[in-house]
């Protein structure tokens, strides 16, 4: 979510982990999937120096690649 929001967009859609906490815990499993993506966000933003949905979308992005 944090990469989506910080190249640009303004919603991110969330259906395939909804629809398994659904499936494993009904409404209870769908409040646990919400929870730990809130969570999952949290740190990343924390990680990043970010504070607000609006600091995500202009934090820069960058590009990282590992070399044996």
């Amino acid at each position: 979510m944090f990469k989506a929001l910080a190249s640009g967009a303004d919603l991110v859609a969330f259906g395939r982990p909804v629809i398994y906490g659904l499936a494993l815990g009904g409404a209870e499993g769908v409040q646990s999937v919400f929870e730990a993506i809130d969570h999952e966000l949290e740190i990343t933003m924390q990680l990043a120096g970010t504070k607000t949905i609006e600091d995500v979308k202009h934090a820069p992005l960058t590009h990282f690649q590992y070399n044996d």
